[in-house]
């Protein structure tokens, strides 16, 4: 079939075959709406490379659940037969898209690898677009991914996927509609008024052809129309296969059809052309058309219809597997029974692949259609659907049905299970930043198993949960052995997975208690690797998130750094999204401490993208949003009030005292009052006497910049401490050694003339402006001279905004010079330089030096 007007997309493709084929892969989104010409575009691209390339297929089905990483699994049979002979569903999902990748690498062809009707896809198939686009750049192959643009909005998964690939690993396609002379020439041929084919379709090349080929009469009003038309004229045989065909959106194995073809008459089908056979399935040649014929039946059709196809297959589709497409049929078939069996297996299979989004919604389907009076069952239900919306961050909801087990359970005397099911509620309503909730339920749990006389799990889970909250709220005087315990009634007991919990809470206390730092950071450690052992991937998480989060508040930067890394990587490939949302946020946080605004910035802003984000999370984000601004000179105004009342609802001091030390340095920058002696009074008393001496000690450090006078402690961290030349320097050392320009600039300031000249410098180099403008009005006001005038002509002259450093730092990677090499150069340390490359990259929107250079040399930055 010969494409009209799809010349230059053609050749687009084309060209980055090529460049792919020279072994840097590339990802190509192909987009338009239903019925526009994706796939015979593709189907003609792979017609052309059929002889120069391998070339895998694979496509999502229109299911009410989608089957699990259902393009991959197409493609995994085609790349290797023998290896991979049925679908690999219980394999983790890390390891399966580790293996094919490794897979692809021994392929000695170039490679073409499509997925098509991405807007249908399931969350482990978005995991692997990730997984898999990040590393394509080392392989030897284009990617094409199709989907409709028009089902694809902001609160569909798909646009958050492609909002987080990298932005030069894939490139952009949008299938635009026929023109008016395309479509008028067209149908000229034909025989039919061009202009009034082209107002109907809209130049949709679907609706274009389906109207001007020969089983259509003429020009209908609609499409529809035209459709139901065509419809109506066939036999009856030829209406019955069309019915039953139109309910199936992934069509039908031609082994199959035989058993249809009993009870309805197909013969003419095929001649028609309506219906085809593609890929192995009897299929319908366009969805519009399936569609249209399904929305006609009515509503006791549908369900004869679906009734029919559990009754032929559902022996078969049992045996296969298939849970999904049973799942379906059962719906519309109405058979509530059967959708509670199978949402319920569905739910299972997809928590196993690490798609907890799915399981929620398969196990909210097994709760909305339970009837009669199983209230075990419905218990089970509620459990499983609590605990897989935590997972995948949907924590209102699950806060919402785990009281309703709780209310079940109280009725019951299970100790063990109330205990659970209490710590489960304490764990979320801390998550959503409710400290009363939190400590309530706490308590009744230790209530409920403080008066057991031998050791029992309730009673470590009780008291694990309760380290939690102190680790939280910092109440390390309120310490006693008993926590400690807990992990030797789990050792005794051999249960490894109570171990993980009673070590992460009780190692996370102990890296905040003064002394006991090395201890703490030992015990998460170990319980990393017994988690990680077990695939216990909820506690694995979990301690990456309290080893790096800990990490981070005590300032040991590397070892929050690694672990922040690990653990992004790790909650991602397993479909973790409270943990993998938490880590990011903690993540945006050092990236703020560490000087990189602009990622930072990205990595918050794009998190409060979801509406719905806990309150632990969002408060977190805020912050470091609020921070940027004021620093940058933006309006912060509108985010401090935010930040202020939701870190006193939460009444954390470490979000307390973050949110007082961002709203102390709001007052230092402007000079205006936004924090009342109330407020001061009220931090000081959440505060811990004991304990927390760096947060302290920086919300001291900016009070006292403030022109504040009130002190939380008599001590000040070394950190912070600039009470003396001396202790300025070493002060300075500290944040320099930890990468921490701004902090190195802000202590450095307050000591002389010199040191001040190089504070404002480094602020320089930041880009933020507010900062700068207030140093610079200090020195002036202190009579010094030789300041620097502001943000330099040479950054404003290049399209990046590259501060002199920046493009200095960039010259010399266009040499190939290592860190080590431009540090020597510059006279500055190694870390400083890989400080700048990163802000250099985020600037350039690239992920590669080689790759910022070449966009420098493209915008014309370098010459």
């Amino acid at each position: 079939m010969r494409l009209i007007e799809r010349e230059g997309m053609m050749a687009s493709l084309q060209q980055h075959f090529e460049q792919a084929s020279e072994g840097e892969g590339h990802c190509i989104l192909l987009s338009g709406e239903a019925g526009i010409g994706k796939t015979a575009l593709v189907k003609e691209f792979c017609k052309l490379l059929s002889n120069t390339c391998a070339i895998y297929q694979g496509a999502c089905d229109d299911l009410f659940t989608p089957r699990p990483l259902a393009p991959l699994y197409d493609v995994l049979w085609q790349v290797n037969k023998e290896r991979w002979t049925v679908p690999p569903s219980h394999e983790e999902r890390s390891v399966l898209f580790t293996n094919f990748f490794q897979e692809l690498s021994t392929k000695k062809s170039n490679l073409l690898i499509v997925f098509e009707d991405m807007h249908w896809a399931d969350e482990g198939t978005l995991d692997f677009i990730k997984f898999f686009v990040r590393r394509l750049g080392q392989l030897p192959c284009l990617f094409i991914l199709t989907y409709r643009d028009s089902e694809t909005n902001l609160t569909r998964p798909l646009r958050n996927v492609l909002g987080e690939l990298p932005p030069d690993s894939f490139t952009k396609m949008a299938l635009t509609p026929l023109s008016k002379h395309a479509v008028e020439e067209m149908a000229t041929q034909k025989g039919y008024n061009g202009e009034d084919v082209y107002k109907i379709s809209g130049g949709n090349p679907f609706y274009v052809n389906e109207i001007l080929a020969s089983y259509s009469p003429g020009v209908p009003e609609k499409i529809k129309n035209s459709i139901l038309s065509v419809y109506e004229r066939q036999k009856e045989g030829t209406r019955n296969a069309w019915e039953i065909w139109s309910i199936m959106p992934d069509g039908l194995e031609v082994e199959y059809v035989p058993r249809v073809k009993s009870s309805w008459v197909i013969s003419n089908c095929f001649a028609i052309g309506v219906i085809i056979i593609k890929n192995g399935k009897v299929v319908f040649k366009h969805e519009l058309y399936r569609r249209t014929i399904e929305e006609s039946l009515t509503s006791f059709k549908k369900i004869e219809l679906n009734k029919k196809m559990l009754e032929l297959f559902l022996e078969t589709f049992e045996a296969k597997g298939e849970i999904e497409r049973i799942l379906h049929y059962a719906k519309n078939a109405n058979e509530k029974d059967m959708v509670v069996k199978y949402a319920a297996a569905a739910a299972g299979k997809a928590a196993s692949t690490g798609a907890h989004k799915e399981a929620s919604k398969l196990w909210l389907t097994a709760i909305e259609y339970v009837e009669g009076k199983d209230i075990k069952q419905l218990t089970e239900f509620y459990e499983a659907y609590s605990y897989e919306c935590y997972l995948s961050n949907q924590i209102k909801e699950a806060i919402s049905f785990t009281e309703k087990v709780l209310d079940i359970r109280k009725k019951e005397t299970d100790i063990d299970e109330i205990t659970e099911c209490l710590c489960f509620l304490s764990r979320l309503w801390r998550i959503e930043g409710d400290r009363k909730n939190a400590e309530r339920f706490a308590a009744q749990a230790i209530e409920l198993v403080k008066e057991l006389q031998s050791p029992s799990m309730a009673k470590s889970l009780a008291y694990s949960n309760i380290s939690e909250i102190k680790m939280l709220y910092d109440n390390q005087a309120e310490y006693t052995p008993r926590e400690e315990s807990t992990i030797e009634i789990a050792t005794e007991s051999g249960n490894e997975k109570m171990l993980c919990r009673a070590m992460n809470a009780f190692g996370a206390l102990q890296m905040l208690i003064p002394g006991s730092e090395d201890k703490g950071i030992a015990l998460l450690q170990q319980c990393l690797e017994i988690a990680l052992k077990n695939g216990y991937y909820e506690h694995a998480a979990a301690t990456y998130a309290n080893l790096a989060g800990t990490a981070l508040r005590i300032k040991k930067y590397e070892l929050a750094s690694r672990t922040l890394e690990a653990g992004i990587l790790y909650s991602e490939e397993r479909g973790l999204s409270f943990w993998n949302a938490y880590l990011l946020s903690q993540k945006a946080k050092l990236e703020l401490e560490k000087g990189n605004l602009p990622e930072a910035w990205k990595i918050a802003d794009n998190l409060l993208k979801n509406e719905n984000q806990p309150h632990v999370i969002k408060i977190t984000t805020l912050n470091v949003l609020a921070r940027i601004a004021m620093r940058r000179g933006d309006d912060a105004l509108a985010l401090l009030p935010e930040v202020k009342t939701m870190s006193f609802a939460m009444m954390e001091p470490q979000r307390v005292i973050a949110a007082m030390a961002t709203l102390f340095e709001y007052e230092w920058l402007t000079g205006k009052t936004v924090i009342e002696k109330d407020d001061i009074e009220q931090t000081s008393a959440l505060i811990p006497i004991n304990g927390m001496d760096v947060e302290k000690s920086e919300l001291t450090f900016w009070m006292l910049k403030a022109g504040r006078h009130f002190v939380l402690q008599n001590e000040i961290a070394g950190h912070y401490d600039v009470s003396s030349e001396q202790k300025v320097m070493k002060a300075a050392a500290f944040w320099e050694q930890s990468g921490c320009p701004y902090e190195q600039a802000l202590v450095l300031f307050e000591g002389n003339e010199d040191e001040k000249r190089k504070a404002i410098a480094i602020v320089q180099d930041l880009d933020v402006i507010a900062v700068f403008e207030k140093m610079k009005q200090e020195m002036r006001d202190l009579g010094i001279k030789n300041i620097p005038r502001g943000i330099r002509n040479s950054t404003r002259s290049n399209a990046a905004l590259l501060t002199t450093r920046e493009m200095e730092i960039l010259k010399l990677l266009s040499q190939d010079l290592q860190n080590k090499e431009i540090a020597a150069q510059l006279f500055i340390s190694a870390k400083t330089v890989d400080h700048h490359i990163s802000n250099i990259l985020v600037k350039l929107d690239t992920n590669s030096r080689h790759k910022a250079v070449a966009e420098a040399l493209r915008m014309g930055i370098l010459k």
